[in-house]
């Protein structure tokens, strides 16, 4: 006998074995039992969920020797006929193939005649969307006014291409997709009932592969068999036949972008590339695992529980913000967009990783959270009744938008041109901020040798204190110039700058730096821009003839180390300074009266 596929050998035959649908094996059976089945229903839902099952199955309850019932035998004569196909009075129709005007006035000829050996005559039209508009009209009044021995059954997975006349006509059913835990249930039957040794990881793999639908399960799992060479079949081989990523190497990919490290991103990118995984779905499966991870964050319901346990993924969850998420997110939905009219898919995977992995675009997602954070925290404590308030200060602008009355009315005054005088730059001294001399002592000492050796420790430190948040700002700095006592360091706000020098973390960083080398005593913290203009500076006044040159003396608006009084902060003095150190001077402190 010739093999029969997983799917078909195990296709319900009964109520009790459909996987899911429990509202809809509800109301049939309901019906029967209440003697008020409808002479039309439209099963419509995802593919492979149980319309055409249950279609049958209400053929067999309706037709079988004991019944009407709401449980056929399946040992009779009648309900094995209808399971082998060989009663007249059922029949299957396939829309897609049999969708003409002429196919339907046949059909509804035959209806005319009572059954030849059950009690009703069952019309099943599979893909019923796929029928003609002559087709539809000519099967309006026969749908709606059947004889008494008449029962349709429309199935659908697209139920919005159906005129609106035949919907009015029909019961409307609408299948679920089956739960993960419904159909590791149903694989794990097939499994023992066919002898197959399967991890829970692979059997789990299957099950979310299938997204939803119990016939591409099987299917999956009749091709896992066939593919594995090995006595027990494992997540590799679930993973090889779909053509799915594992988790563990989107935990690590998203953890290298996150760090900032380019290379491996794109290296493990290209090898998931060159095993055969298509681009399109790369990216689709970092999305999905983004929103996951999303969900784990906010404690929302679990996708994935596999993953969830992983100790990995938790860690890179912790580390994560929403805000670099939402980021990761457009950037990959806008890779995906663009690449359906490029034949270019692997540059677009390749551009949308390093776009990842971007340091100042990470930076940025997590500073607007941080003033999303303090926001809300100012605004819980302006709320408080008797405490202070912090108010801040804004420039009133002029509406853009003007009315004709407006603009009418305006003057135009002649413009005159004022010359410029000569002013000599004051310079001045802020004794309680790095100076441009702090800077000239770092520069003038430096060596690329320092400065790569420097970098080493900058990786070891973000892989040993991955869930220390002030470590991992400070590794997420540039090293601007090192020598082997002291170096600089930039970054793209000024709060992360303040933050690093404040006393306190000072002494934890310079700590940890003992450990990796003895000579190291010093470093400054510097923002982009005020690097930017040191450094053109610095290349423009550089030359064998002056190896030292003198800089331009600029603000670098970088508090110094202030060692902390012995003066006890409450929570909303820590949090009027947390305003100060992001929002800067452009911010007054209120008292309630």
């Amino acid at each position: 006998m010739a093999y029969v596929a997983l799917y078909r050998a195990y296709r319900p035959q009964k109520f009790s074995e459909v996987v899911g649908q429990q509202h809809i094996i509800k109301t049939l059976q309901n019906a029967i039992k209440m003697n008020k089945v409808a002479h039309a229903y439209l099963f419509c839902g995802p593919r492979g969920t149980g319309k055409t099952t249950l279609a049958k199955i209400m053929a067999k309850a309706m037709n079988c020797e004991n019944g009407p019932t709401i449980e056929p035998c399946c040992e009779c004569e009648m309900c094995k006929g209808i399971t082998q196909g060989m009663i007249s009075d059922v029949v299957e129709i396939d829309a897609a193939s049999n969708n003409g005007a002429d196919d339907i006035r046949a059909l509804r000829e035959t209806a005319k005649f009572l059954p030849s050996q059950g009690k009703y005559k069952v019309y099943i039209i599979d893909e019923v969307h796929m029928l003609s508009v002559q087709a539809f009209n000519a099967l309006l009044k026969t749908l709606e006014e059947p004889p008494a021995h008449v029962i349709f059954i429309l199935c659908t997975t697209e139920p919005h291409k159906l005129l609106s006349t035949i919907l009015s006509r029909c019961q409307r059913f609408d299948f679920q997709t089956i739960s993960i835990e419904d159909m590791l249930k149903r694989l794990r039957i097939v499994a023992d009932e066919e002898n197959i040794k399967i991890t829970d990881e692979a059997l789990y793999q299957i099950a979310q592969s299938a997204e939803g639908g119990m016939r591409d399960a099987l299917s999956l799992f009749d091709q896992c068999i066939s593919y594995s060479v090995n006595p027990e079949i494992t997540l590799d081989d679930v993973l090889a036949v779909s053509g799915n990523i594992s988790y563990l190497k989107l935990i690590d990919l998203i953890g290298y972008a996150y760090n900032g490290d380019s290379i491996k991103c794109i290296e493990l990118a290209n090898s998931m590339v060159d095993e055969g995984k298509e681009v399109p779905r790369i990216l689709n499966d970092l999305i999905l695992f983004l929103r996951d991870t999303l969900m784990y964050k906010n404690k929302a319901v679990i996708v994935d529980k596999l993953m969830y346990q992983n100790e990995n993924f938790k860690n890179v969850a912790g580390l994560i913000t929403k805000s670099a998420i939402y980021k990761w997110v457009d950037i990959l939905n806008d890779s995906l967009n663009q690449m359906k009219f490029s034949t270019q898919k692997r540059a677009y995977l390749e551009l949308a990783i390093l776009k990842m992995s971007d340091v100042q675009i990470i930076e940025e997602a997590n500073i607007t959270e941080r003033i999303e954070s303090l926001e809300h925290s100012v605004e819980e404590l302006y709320k408080r009744p008797n405490q202070v308030q912090v108010e801040v200060k804004t420039e009133k602008k002029e509406p853009i938008f003007k009315s004709s009355e407006e603009i009418n009315n305006l003057r135009v005054e002649p413009i005159h041109k004022e010359e410029k005088t000569a002013q000599v730059e004051e310079k001045i001294d802020y004794p309680d901020e790095i100076n441009i001399h702090d800077i000239e002592n770092i520069l003038y000492s430096a060596t690329k040798q320092d400065k790569e050796k420097l970098q080493k420790i900058w990786n070891d430190i973000a892989i040993k204190y991955a869930d220390i948040v002030d470590f991992q700002i400070l590794v997420r700095g540039k090293i601007c110039a090192a020598s082997s006592t002291s170096f600089l360091v930039e970054f793209a706000d000024m709060g992360f700058c303040n933050r690093i020098m404040k006393y306190e973390n000072y002494v934890k960083i310079m700590e940890v730096l003992s450990e990796y080398s003895d000579t190291l005593n010093d470093y400054i913290c510097i923002t982009h821009d005020t690097w930017s203009k040191i450094a053109l500076d610095y290349k423009n006044k550089y030359s064998k003839d002056n190896l030292k040159p003198k800089l331009e003396n600029i603000r670098i608006n970088v508090k110094r180390r202030v060692v902390p009084t012995t003066i006890v902060k409450n929570e909303e003095d820590t949090l009027i300074d947390a305003a100060k150190e992001l929002l800067g001077d452009n911010i007054e402190i209120m008292e309630d009266k």
